[in-house]
């Protein structure tokens, strides 16, 4: 019951935070992200994401990370997250 949130401002701000992290903030260090929408989101509800670099870059430099998105202590509203990306930023670093 009740207002959701458009699946579009997960999805948006998932990727934004994630080239915020990992990409230094370039939109040139990102050329995929993918992943599937798997329960709404509310209005005021927070995301968290957690995310593991795969560690294999190609000729370019881009590496897949993998993702998921939750509420915060709640279920998973993005699944199956995959991202090709050049990792610039800081290792170690929370999203």
């Amino acid at each position: 019951g009740g207002a959701i949130m458009h699946g579009l401002f997960s999805w948006n701000s998932t990727c934004h935070g994630l080239l915020k992290v990992l990409g230094g903030s370039d939109p040139a260090n990102i050329k995929e992200f993918q992943c599937r929408f798997a329960s709404p989101v509310m209005p005021g509800d927070k995301l968290v994401t957690q995310f593991w670099r795969m560690g294999n870059p190609d000729k370019e430099g881009f590496e897949e990370v993998r993702f998921v998105t939750k509420i915060e202590g709640g279920k998973v509203c993005l699944s199956n997250g995959r991202a090709m990306m050049k990792c610039v930023g800081k290792k170690g670093s929370k999203l």
